[in-house]
């Protein structure tokens, strides 16, 4: 009968990267999922994007901000575990970023007809001889469907 016996690691891990190729825009809700070479895992839990970096918190300290390298790289992850505790056997072997919730897209276009929409109201409110100062948009579609309501004999 042979005893059992485990597998060495490889001196060098293979590191996996499970990583978008581009940072997610401002307002990305996200997760990173590492596992080291030992099989063990951890995870940063959410994280939301800032215009400075990443944070777990709504309102963070610039202490509490990560950038995006220092989450998705691995090799300067285990650089910074060996210069915290020198010979240290953990080792980063993977990291996956799990993208939660992803901030709206400005489309040009959607733009271009939101302006003409928002042009088109104001101008149907002048013609029904509705005031348009400091009026809110929708304030202007609620009294241009009430008017449109009462010049056809309809009360809605």
């Amino acid at each position: 009968m042979s005893g059992m016996t485990t597998k060495a690691l490889p001196s060098t891990p293979v590191l996996e990267h499970f990583v978008p190729e581009t940072e997610p825009p401002v307002g990305t809700v996200s997760s990173f999922h590492y596992r080291f070479a030992s099989g063990a895992g951890t995870a940063t839990g959410f994280m939301m994007r800032g215009p400075g970096g990443w944070s777990s918190k709504p309102s963070p300290q610039r202490h509490d901000i990560c950038i995006w390298e220092s989450l998705t790289d691995l090799e300067a992850l285990n650089a910074d575990i060996q210069q915290r505790n020198p010979g240290s056997t953990a080792v980063f072997a993977a990291v996956e970023v799990r993208i939660h919730a992803t901030p709206p897209v400005d489309r040009v276009g959607d733009r271009a007809r939101l302006v003409k929409l928002e042009h088109a109201v104001l101008c149907a409110a002048e013609r029904l001889g509705i005031q348009t100062d400091c009026v809110s948009h929708t304030e202007l579609v609620a009294a241009i469907k009430s008017a449109a309501g009462v010049r056809a004999g309809r009360w809605r």
